[in-house]
């Protein structure tokens, strides 16, 4: 695929079909992070692990973890962390404390939207989580295929493994603001 033809097919997702990407596309995702991902002075002061659904309590635990408007059991949480696969990055030979953890966080930044576009190269979807109470997971990122029934945060359910029945996914509609308001040039 091109880079235009990515960044018009690149979409974040809420919601996942049941379809499951063969583990030889994420392994070859995780080969291209490996081998092109800049990192500053080669540091990846980060790790990335991987998991599928062969441990469901944990996943349903990482779900439980996370939160999105109310933090009760009635929220909606983040279904992203409930795609096939969820990288979860921690930080890696540092110390948290804020310096350090900037430095990480800003590393993970860059090497989550490396794998978010490699996805898209590779006909997935992601979608991305940083709302979660344990404070090792600085960020998660699921990747799979997107429901193809899902349109818009207004318009699809989710299983939702905490209340064990589907739900409707909800959100505001947050839009970008005007790019005047963020990017200048002098």
């Amino acid at each position: 695929m091109d880079w235009i033809n990515i960044l018009q097919n690149k979409k974040q997702t809420f919601l996942w079909s049941n379809k499951t990407p063969e583990r030889e596309i994420i392994d070859t995702i995780l080969g291209e992070v490996h081998r092109h991902c800049p990192s500053k002075q080669n540091n990846v002061p980060y790790k990335i692990e991987v998991l599928d659904w062969s441990d469901e309590a944990r996943r349903n635990k990482i779900f439980e973890d996370t939160w999105c408007d109310e933090d009760d059991i009635t929220d909606r949480r983040n279904p992203q962390v409930l795609a096939p696969y969820l990288f979860i990055f921690t930080a890696r030979g540092i110390d948290l404390s804020p310096d350090e953890n900037s430095y990480a966080q800003l590393e993970i930044g860059l090497v989550a939207m490396f794998i978010a576009l490699s996805a898209t190269n590779h006909g997935l979807n992601y979608g991305f989580c940083a709302c979660n109470h344990n404070s090792e997971i600085l960020l998660s990122l699921g990747v799979g295929y997107a429901d193809p029934d899902y349109v818009s945060p207004k318009k699809g359910k989710f299983y939702n493994p905490l209340l064990q029945k589907r739900v409707w996914l909800t959100s505001s509609d947050e839009q970008k603001p005007d790019k005047s308001e963020y990017i200048k040039f002098d």
